[in-house]
């Protein structure tokens, strides 16, 4: 009884906080999709042979996923499961997070 009670609460404080990620992995996705859009309209040849743009539309993909599994999340009855996806949501998103950070200060610093 004890136990489901806790779990209760974290898949609660879980919800709270996936409902904020929802709006911000959703923007992050646009973001790397105009970014790919200003790469390759760049002609800076340094820009064209890095890989950064490969590493921004991965993340992209990955800020999308983020999304897809956010709503199965808040959209599941089951508490083990809403409670594992949220897992995976929040590395999923910290990777790409990271990823991101990483492509943008390569390009920053190394290219521009």
């Amino acid at each position: 009884m004890k136990n489901d009670e806790d779990l209760r609460a974290r898949v609660a404080r879980d919800r709270d906080v996936l409902l904020r990620l929802l709006s911000v992995a959703a923007s992050l996705a646009g973001l790397c999709i105009a970014a790919l859009g200003f790469l390759e309209a760049s002609d800076r040849p340094a820009l064209a042979e890095s890989r950064a743009d490969e590493v921004i539309a991965l993340d992209a993909i990955l800020f999308v996923g983020c999304v897809y599994l956010i709503l199965w999340a808040l959209r599941t009855q089951s508490l083990a499961r809403a409670r594992a996806l949220s897992k995976v949501v929040d590395v999923v998103f910290l990777f790409s997070l990271t990823s991101l950070i990483a492509a943008a200060v390569y390009i920053i610093y190394w290219i521009v």
